[in-house]
């Protein structure tokens, strides 16, 4: 048994440092703002997939609240606390909705008040000059336009998500959990 908590604790050890060097890369590339938190919240499929909810929220925990600290764009930070660290834990729940008009709607709703209450947060809250002043711009067609486009690639991301589950099982869950003594 010890054997097993001890490879427990280290898996979830090396995703989360994992996790948070991708949030820190976020920074050096312009556009990284979404896409590594996105890529940091995938990085969390194995741990569910082998250890369960528990093992796997407290590892989105942890890695939001370094995040939070350690992570110098506070954008990436938020969109990974508030949507991209959660959603793939909330995912399986959801693919159990049958009804797939329901399945869309439910995560459409999912990703719009996350995503209204990251930005609220940060034009409101936690002002940020940079952020305020690029909102000062923004009219309706733009956020309307903003919204459809993110809505897009929130679909595009939660397709990725079913498909690296698949990948992570078929590929490469055989390589890193062998039987083989």
């Amino acid at each position: 048994m010890q054997n097993k908590a001890s490879i427990r604790v280290a898996f979830c050890g090396l995703s989360a440092a994992l996790m948070l060097v991708v949030m820190l890369l976020g920074t050096m590339v312009p556009f990284s703002t979404f896409l590594c938190p996105g890529i940091a919240g995938a990085l969390a499929i194995p741990v569910l997939w082998e250890f369960g909810l528990r093992p796997g929220m407290l590892l989105y925990i942890a890695v939001s609240i370094l995040s939070l600290i350690l992570a110098p764009d506070k954008e990436a930070a938020f969109l990974f606390v508030f949507l991209l660290g959660w959603y793939p834990i909330l995912r399986p729940k959801l693919q159990h909705i049958r009804n797939k008009p329901l399945r869309g709607a439910v995560k459409w709703v999912v990703f719009a008040a996350a995503i209204c209450a990251v930005y609220a947060l940060l034009l409101f809250v936690f002002t940020m000059p940079e952020l305020t002043a690029e909102a000062a711009t923004w009219t309706l067609p733009i956020l309307t336009a903003m919204l459809l486009l993110g809505s897009v690639t929130f679909l595009c991301y939660d397709i990725l998500l079913g498909r690296l589950q698949l990948l992570y099982v078929a590929r490469l869950r055989p390589k890193l959990f062998s039987r083989k003594p």
